[in-house]
């Protein structure tokens, strides 16, 4: 059931919703500049908050503690503004992270599954693997006409690609399923599936591994500008 307040705060952001867009795009602009020249690969894609799903958000949240006032709702909501940055390679989540701290300024970080609360069913792997940070545009990196979207809080979540798929198809399954609840068989699926994903990042870093060796072979040449980039990246972190 709705309330006063989520009805004036639905009503505030639906006439923010553009900021928090552009907030979204430019900050997702920001990470694909700082991983090309840096030659990390990664898919990243930026959105703001849909207000359907908000509402659903808020709604849900307000029915265990009911919110006294707007302002109390926008503190409690770190992701109207989102990026998310699907790495090829998980083993690049640590300059990933140096990258964010040099191009953002970075206000709080979550790792998963550290800092995730308990499993909604039983589990026998680890489940969703990534690291969140809540970050602010730098004023110094904006032109006049955008240095207002400095002051929205944006999400930036870090994850492996393979990572990513299986959390939307789960966090679907789980809290939005079409119809009853699920299983036991079919949570036991989304469990091993899991397992599978953790093994294909196993794979991943080996052949990110295996794509450096070749890299350092002399007569190695470089098919793209990532890999031109990587190598040169690494030489400098090798003599820095």
């Amino acid at each position: 059931m709705s309330s006063p307040v989520i009805d004036e705060f639905m009503g505030r952001y639906l006439k923010e919703y553009d900021f928090y867009r552009e907030a979204s795009r430019l900050c997702a602009q920001r990470c694909e500049i700082e991983l090309e020249q840096s030659g990390i690969r990664a898919i990243v894609t930026h959105r703001a908050k849909r207000p359907d799903r908000l509402r659903d958000k808020v709604t849900a949240r307000s029915n265990k503690g009911p919110y006294n006032s707007v302002e109390a709702l926008y503190g409690d909501l770190v992701d109207l503004a989102g990026v998310r940055i699907a790495l090829y390679f998980p083993g690049n989540i640590d300059e990933v992270e140096r990258l964010l701290s040099a191009a953002f300024d970075l206000e709080q970080k979550k790792c998963f599954p550290d800092e995730a609360g308990p499993p909604s069913y039983e589990k026998r792997f680890s489940g969703y693997a990534a690291r969140h940070y809540r970050v602010r545009l730098q004023q110094s990196g904006l032109g006049d006409l955008a240095v207002r979207y400095a002051d929205a809080r944006i999400e930036i979540q870090v994850a492996s690609v393979l990572i990513h798929a299986w959390a939307e198809v789960e966090h679907d399954l789980v809290y939005k399923p079409m119809s009853g609840t699920l299983s036991q068989d079919e949570y036991a699926i989304l469990d091993e599936l899991n397992g599978l994903v953790l093994t294909g990042e196993i794979a991943l870093e080996r052949l990110q591994r295996a794509g450096e060796l070749r890299l350092q072979r002399a007569e190695a040449s470089f098919s793209n500008h990532y890999e031109l980039a990587n190598y040169i990246y690494g030489r400098v972190a090798e003599t820095g």
